[in-house]
């Protein structure tokens, strides 16, 4: 998503009015870091009313002017409010209907300027005027220029300090108020915000002035503005709500999937929050060059376009799971951070864990059969990876500044927030939980909260303390390692359970040697086998490190100690267990068996297993027939693959590569590569895994050649394979490829009828090996060809790229001024997270030294646990080396 703008002007010049006078300001103040950033709570804006020229057909410039109506709670003779990289003129203060002389002083290490009044005036209302000139931006903040081809577009994106760099304003969530917008701009655009258009004034010289209704009580980083050449879906409705798309021009046959997951999802939001949508419509904007994944501005949200438009031909089942997820996770925003919003950026989880867990569950309701919990399970075990670290944070963590805030948009935030969501929900059970959420909703509709309204709320309503439940899993890092043991004494069978903070390396190689005091309450509930094909569940609340629970079944089959995977822990089970639940898997549920998976392998990487046995178990897992599992089963074999690279000789490498294909390719040849009539969509996406598993991680050379043949019949014509293949056919046709099928994906992208497409293709040209190749594609993130959007995510596939990581590092020291221009805040974390695929002493050695040059305001934490995690993979293949040269000697006898 990050990419500055190298766009030209239009050579047509428009003749502009002149500006206003720049009112005359006192002497900037000295920069020091503030003691606090916050602005007063003793003044604050009630309506605001702004008026904006923009045409970014005609010009990258724009100007305006803001009136805040203000509630003073105490005399005062100084007013602060935020205002970055804008010009700023005519501040005119009233009180009273009476002027009040003033002047503006700048404080740029606050992104603010405070209005130093002549006089001290009293409580209670008062006006501030100001006029604010700004350029279009080009890093997609505040109010930016995109392109769509050779149209030029203005949009926002304000969260979650950006609104200071569209007008002057109040940017704080806490201070929420009624919002007034009017724009003016040339007559031939669409103009879009928060509200419905109120009028449309016709002007001279082919302009005209959209005013739009005035907003219920937003937070400035809830407003939305978008201004171009843009077309628009028939509406679907929900009830009284009117849903339509819209997007640039071409692309209307690719709305209808977005209209009908918004329908059924809307549906189903309103019915769980016993309360209709709160805003007065609904638009759903398809942004070509877009930050965030989708942005939950009030009635009007922006999306993607990966995310919003699909081809129902050629979409894959992942993308159209994901745009459903999406749009419900922004919907449930409407709620869940817009009708009620936290106080402060501390409480973000407040707003996306709820956002992220509403989603899953309202779109395993419409859609049952596409198990969404599944999906969860991936993106959780990404959350439990993170949350691992020494340099993890806490879910509530104390935010001080933006960029702090902007580095909270992550992992822990949204899906840790989210298993702890729905631990508790499991816990007090749906129907209370429910009934809590409702009077949270109910009691604080437009304002502001924090946690312990919501713990107060479902309190109440399931008669049962929550705050000391879910406390230490918010405001502690980390999470537990359970230990899990049974015993037989006098003639009865219990479980011996001992807690402790999960630590991603043996105690030996730990930098502190001092074992952690951490603790947390476990809503326990574990599943026991029963009878041959039986078991039922056992729950236990947990609240002391160590803790016994009798089982009812004196001889129970097996033991999984976290059943359906809804506690946000890891099991760590005896040896003789685990052979039991291995010889008994199919007695449990599929993310159940991906839990099995993903927590023996963090026992492997913890020290607590062999790696032998887990590859025994991994490569017995070939007949498996559910694909999230067999996902679950790549994930550790991709990893071990990266380690015998790093740690073996280039000849066992490549053998460990063929065990992963010999154990795979015979249920890849039994469903083959060519869709079957009637088949399943697991059944497809099977095959999909099966082909990355023989393919891509085994490097199977006859299973390339035929993905190399696909791809070229896929690059011809889009019917002939099954759209599930399409990513890895393409990666894999990359990887081997030369500069001819190099300059076909670059056309292909160019000219792609579907936004999938486009990215597929473009992201592909990030996994060529030929070392020219690899150039070209670094150097086209210096161009418009890759969009600011994507420049952080292609830099990102190219550290994955083993014959371009290299490359791709250099690169990014070389030339890293410009790259910095065109990788947002949220975004440039992501290359930097993906250096330790670098390997070694000396890469580490590298990057610290480079990001201490080269500080990141947004990227401190993810410079640290990068690092952090360079000496977690080396102290691993050391451990390791011996180990996976005895298997594979083992493998070949």
């Amino acid at each position: 998503m990050p990419a500055r703008r190298t766009s030209k002007k239009s050579t047509g010049p428009t003749k502009k009015k002149p500006g206003p006078k720049p009112a005359k300001t006192a002497k900037p103040q000295a920069k020091r870091r503030p003691r606090s950033i916050r602005l007063s709570p003793h003044v604050r804006p009630t309506e605001v009313d702004v008026h904006v020229e923009v045409d970014p057909s005609q010009s990258d410039g724009f100007q305006g002017e803001v009136v805040h109506r203000l509630e003073l709670a105490r005399r005062t003779r100084g007013i602060e409010l935020h205002a970055d990289d804008l010009r700023l003129s005519r501040v005119r203060v009233e009180v009273d209907g009476r002027k009040v002389a003033a002047s503006l002083v700048r404080c740029p290490e606050r992104e603010t300027v405070k209005i130093q009044l002549a006089e001290s005036v009293p409580a209670g209302e008062a006006t501030l005027s100001l006029s604010f000139r700004g350029k279009l931006r080009s890093d997609l903040r505040g109010l930016y220029a995109a392109r769509a081809e050779e149209r030029r577009y203005a949009f926002t994106q304000l969260e979650a300090a950006d609104a200071r760099r569209f007008f002057p304003c109040f940017d704080e969530p806490s201070f929420k108020a009624r919002f007034r917008i009017s724009v003016t701009t040339g007559a031939g655009n669409t103009v879009l915000s928060n509200g419905p258009a109120e009028k449309t004034v016709p002007l001279d010289n082919g302009r005209k002035t959209v005013h739009f209704e005035r907003t219920p009580p937003l937070s400035t980083y809830l407003l939305a503005l978008a201004v171009g050449d843009l077309e628009v879906s028939a509406p679907t409705n929900c009830g009284p709500t009117e849903i339509r798309v819209w997007h640039v021009p071409g692309k209307g046959a690719l709305t209808a999937f977005a209209l009908e997951a918004a329908r059924e999802t809307l549906a189903r939001l309103e019915a769980y929050f016993d309360l209709p949508y709160p805003y007065a419509k609904l638009d759903l904007v398809a942004v070509p060059d877009f930050e965030a994944g989708a942005m939950e501005n009030a009635g009007a949200v922006f999306f993607r376009e990966t995310l919003l438009l699909v081809d129902p031909a050629t979409v894959t089942m992942h993308e159209k799971k994901r745009v459903a997820e999406v749009i419900c996770h922004e919907l449930a925003h409407m709620w869940y951070g817009d009708l009620v919003t936290m106080a402060w950026w501390d409480d973000l989880w407040l707003n996306e864990a709820f956002a992220t867990w509403m989603a899953f569950h309202i779109v395993d309701s419409w859609k049952p059969e596409w198990k969404m919990w599944n999906d969860f399970q991936h993106y959780r075990s990404a959350a439990l990876g993170m949350d691992a670290l020494q340099g993890t944070h806490p879910i509530y963590t104390t935010v001080r500044d933006p960029q702090e805030a902007t580095e909270n948009f992550d992992l822990i935030t949204y899906e840790k927030g989210a298993s702890v969501v729905r631990m508790i929900e499991r816990y007090l059970g749906a129907e209370a939980f429910r009934a809590g959420v409702r009077n949270y909703i109910e009691a604080h509709q437009e304002a502001n909260t924090v946690a312990s309204d919501l713990w107060d709320a479902l309190s109440d309503a399931s008669e049962q303390e929550v705050e000391p439940i879910v406390r230490a899993w918010i405001e502690q890092p980390g999470f537990p390692l359970l230990r899990i043991r049974r015993e037989r004494k006098d003639g009865e069978t219990r479980l011996l359970l001992r807690q402790e903070r999960f630590a991603p390396v043996p105690e030996k190689s730990r930098r502190s040697k001092k074992p952690s005091s951490a603790s947390w309450p476990i809503p326990w509930v574990g599943r026991v086998g029963t009878g041959k094909e039986r078991s039922r569940s056992v729950r236990h609340l947990m609240t002391r490190k160590r803790d016994t629970v009798p089982l009812p079944q004196a001889r129970p089959r097996f033991l999984y100690g976290n059943a359906d995977e809804g506690g946000f822990f890891r099991p760590l089970h005896e040896p003789d267990e685990l052979k039991a639940l291995t010889a008994s898997r199919n007695a449990l549920s599929a993310v159940e068996r991906m839990g099995l998976v993903g927590h023996a392998w963090a026992a492997v990487r913890g020290g607590h297993a062999k790696v032998g046995p887990m590859l025994d178990l991994l490569l017995t897992l070939g007949d498996e027939l559910d694909p999230d599992v067999l996902k679950a089963v790549a994930e550790p074999l991709a990893e071990l693959c990266e380690t015998a690279d790093r740690s073996l000789e280039p000849e066992a490498s490549r053998e460990f590569r063929a065990r992963i294909s010999l154990a795979f390719e015979p249920s890849l040849s039994s469903c083959g590569l060519a869709a079957r009539k009637r088949e399943t969509d697991d059944e497809r996406l099977r095959r999909a895994v099966l082909l990355h598993l023989v393919g891509k991680l085994g490097e199977r050379p006859e299973t390339r050649r035929e993905a190399a043949r696909l791809c070229a019949l896929y690059l011809d014509d889009r019917a002939t394979i099954d759209p599930n293949l399409a990513d890895t056919v393409v990666a894999i046709g990359a990887e081997d490829g030369d500069e001819a099928l190099f300059e076909r994906f670059l056309s292909e992208a160019e000219a792609s009828a579907t936004p999938q497409e486009r990215r597929r293709f473009l992201m592909a040209i990030g996994a060529f090996r030929e070392p020219t190749l690899v150039q070209r594609a670094l150097e086209l993130c210096l161009t418009e060809t890759v969009k600011t959007q994507d420049v952080a995510i292609l830099l990102t596939r190219m550290l994955g790229n083993r014959k371009a990581r290299e490359a791709t590092w250099a690169f990014m020291q070389r030339r890293w001024k410009r790259l910095a221009k065109r990788m947002p805040p949220m975004m440039v974390t992501r290359p930097i997270e993906a250096t330790p695929s670098l390997g070694g002493r000396r890469y580490r050695t590298e990057v610290a030294r480079f990001f201490a040059k080269h500080p990141i305001a947004t990227g401190q934490r993810a410079v640290k646990q990068a690092l952090e995690q360079f000496d977690l993979d080396r102290v691993f293949d050391e451990r390791t080396r011996q180990p996976l040269e005895l298997w594979l000697r083992e493998q070949g006898r």
